[in-house]
């Protein structure tokens, strides 16, 4: 990672898009004096397992994926994280090592707040508190839907719902593809399918219109039609 401390936490517009838009003026202005910033190329870890938290990780842009490797050496990926997220957060709230690594997944610039502040402004700021409890909860709320999801529904399902999800957590760029760059291996890690199986999958809902393919970027076509297959309501 290479250090680059040019951003500035007083004029930053991702701010206002994480759980750092509830501080003060004082606070904004101590919190660019002690963070610190890097520029992450694509496929970078940020941290790894079982290493320990040296602060708060922020997103200031870019896309990451928080991922855990099974016993059995493969992938499970919890979380993707985008502008003004945070990540890796509960292990240093617990005390803990990392229990998972990040990864950028493209060219990203990310923001490092010490140990020490973190704790101080938690204390004195009840406000962002509350804002990092919310972000907790939401993430155990998408871990819990995760899981039940792998039990009750098919592979099919939790395909198209993962794809309407990438859709509404990215957007979509100018020619309306899903603005996150994922190899077939990295939905398949997302979605507990095996990369085969997510390959054919897109084949025939690209052949039958409800997707667009161009090499890795994925438009979706016919968002009724993929709610049925996810089976969900509109």
């Amino acid at each position: 990672m290479a250090l680059n401390n040019k951003l500035d936490c007083t004029n930053c517009q991702t701010l206002g898009l994480s759980v750092f838009c509830t501080l003060t003026r004082e606070e904004v202005e101590q919190l660019n004096n002690y963070k610190s910033s890097f520029h992450v190329k694509k496929g970078q870890l940020i941290f790894y397992e079982e290493s320990e938290p040296p602060g708060l990780y922020c997103v200031h842009r870019g896309k990451v994926k928080v991922f855990k490797t099974t016993n059995e050496g493969n992938i499970q990926i919890l979380r993707l994280a985008k502008d003004g997220d945070i990540i890796g957060y509960r292990s240093l709230l617990a005390g803990e090592q990392y229990r998972a690594a990040a990864e950028a997944i493209e060219d990203s610039q990310i923001c490092l707040i010490p140990k020490h502040y973190i704790f101080e402004l938690l204390n004195k700021n009840i406000h962002l508190s509350l804002k990092i409890m919310e972000n907790f909860a939401r993430e155990l709320k998408t871990a819990e839907k995760k899981n039940v999801d792998l039990l009750h529904k098919t592979s099919k399902e939790r395909l198209a719902e993962s794809l309407l999800l990438l859709r509404d957590t990215f957007g979509v760029n100018e020619r309306g593809f899903i603005n996150v760059v994922l190899n077939r291996e990295d939905i398949a890690n997302i979605t507990g399918m095996a990369t085969e199986t997510v390959v054919r999958c897109l084949r025939e809902w690209n052949e039958v219109g409800v997707i667009d393919l161009d090499k890795k970027l994925i438009k979706i076509t016919n968002t009724k039609q993929l709610l049925d297959i996810a089976n969900l309501k509109d």
